[in-house]
């Protein structure tokens, strides 16, 4: 849990809460169900951008699919508080309309288009959802904001979306790449210690902030374009070519341990060169590219080409656990939509992007159920500040939301994975850290206990 950086209940009634407003006054604060505003009395209008087609669409078009299949499943079921949820999808190519995209050339930013459509749908749009991508949505959060329309849970874990001063209606899910890579830096220290460490990240913000906050954590490791450390550029071409000669410079100086904050199809591709050289060093891959359903892990050991060595971060259970409550509600509500996964059966694994659509899709439901009779962008916003109402939201995430006035990111931690297959990943030691972006914000961590599914939900 994008172009040029992916992104891999307890509920208290809205009128028991005294919410201020304070901040908001920009968005709508009018009564519910005006019909304008992408609200009736029986439905809710949302909509997001996401990469149905091309390069990036591999993976991450399960995210917003899921989440659909989420909203599908409880629209059967009557909705939220007698209202359903009207989910539009619109492709935006992740903005690299070149490579495969479905959707016809434009002179401009395809995501900016495409949202444009989702503000003009008939009957409005009451908020964007968990679009996708780090550029791709800077490039409308001021649109979304100047009309006033909230901007949740973007997939991506950049920290431009935790900026409520300027932005009061954009909001984050996922851990972001800061809080990610000290927690990757925790385990390189105290289980890597004394290896030869190198770098591949992607040259934005993705790749930038990873590499920060490894610094952050504590390792002697120069910025990109150092020695072993080296970027590859977020640009159509990149997927079109191949990391020989850096991986070749990595194998010569002898590095044992290489982090990769990069996107999947840059993740398969480097993994493919370090096999044809013979380069199997320990790959410590951030969760918005380590996705074993969606990359190719195979070949990465010398000694037994079945074997992996990666280690990762995911802030969800392991997928092939099958007795876990959520990955079983998950299972049985994408099972239930055989428009969208006509392949998916009751053996099938989940993935890391299954379980990411269905956790901010279930956020959402549970933003909705809480704002109860009182339905307006303000409201939204507010409830989610609220941090005794959102930081209660049961998600299939394996520690809480911490939303708050000052706080729009999301999560802040995750559980460490070893990927021993191209389907599986097992636990590293069952705990989650937890950590804030800052330089001196302390790593906790405790045991992994997931929230219940709430009743109203099955």
């Amino acid at each position: 849990m994008l172009r040029r950086t992916h992104r891999g209940v307890a509920i208290i009634a809205a009128s028991a809460l005294s919410l201020s407003l304070a901040g908001i006054g920009a968005l709508s604060s009018s009564a519910s169900a005006t019909g304008t505003d992408g609200v009736t009395n029986t439905s809710i209008t949302i909509g997001a951008t996401v990469p149905l087609s091309g390069i990036a669409s591999t993976g991450y078009s399960d995210v917003a699919k899921t989440a659909n299949a989420v909203f599908k499943y409880i629209n059967a079921k009557g909705g939220v508080n007698g209202r359903k949820v009207n989910f539009i999808i619109k492709d935006d190519c992740y903005d690299i309309q070149a490579l495969g995209c479905a959707q016809p050339q434009t002179s401009g930013s395809l995501t900016v288009a495409q949202t444009n459509a989702l503000i003009n749908t008939s009957g409005g749009l009451f908020a964007t959802v968990g679009s996708l991508g780090t550029a791709t949505q800077d490039a409308v959060r001021s649109l979304l904001n100047s009309d006033h329309i909230p901007q949740l849970f973007v997939n991506s874990g950049s920290t431009d979306w935790n900026d409520p001063s300027h932005y009061s209606g954009l909001f984050g899910w996922q851990t972001d790449y800061i809080a990610e890579g000290k927690i990757l830096a925790n385990y390189i220290k105290s289980k890597l210690a004394g290896k030869k460490l190198g770098f591949i990240g992607q040259d934005d913000d993705f790749g930038a902030n990873g590499l920060l906050g490894l610094q952050r954590g504590g390792l002697s490791i120069p910025n990109m374009g150092g020695t072993n450390s080296f970027a590859y550029p977020a640009t159509d071409a990149v997927f079109n070519l191949s990391f020989p000669t850096t991986l070749a410079t990595l194998k010569a100086n002898a590095v044992k341990i290489v982090v990769l904050d990069a996107v999947p199809p840059a993740v398969t591709l480097i993994l493919k060169d370090a096999a044809k050289i013979g380069y199997y060093p320990q790959w410590v891959i951030s969760g918005v590219g380590s996705d074993p359903q969606t990359v190719n892990y195979a070949n990465l050991s010398k000694t037994n080409p079945g074997e992996m060595n990666a280690v990762s971060m995911t802030f969800f259970p392991y997928s092939t656990d099958t007795t876990n409550a959520w990955n079983k509600w998950i299972a049985k509500v994408i099972l239930a939509d055989k428009a969208d996964f006509p392949k998916f059966t009751s053996k099938s694994i989940l993935s890391g992007n299954m379980q990411y659509g269905a956790g901010w899709a279930v956020t959402f439901l549970q933003l909705l159920k809480a704002m109860g009779s009182n339905v307006t962008r303000a409201n939204a916003v507010s409830t989610l500040e609220h941090s005794a109402v959102s930081n209660a939201f049961a998600t299939p995430a394996v520690l809480p939301l911490q939303y708050s006035p000052t706080n729009h990111q999301g999560l802040g931690g995750g559980l460490l994975v070893k990927i021993v297959s191209n389907t599986n990943t097992t636990q590293i030691d069952g705990k989650v850290y937890s950590t804030n972006d800052a330089a001196n914000g302390a790593i906790t961590q405790k045991a992994f206990v997931n929230a219940a599914v709430p009743s109203w939900l099955n």
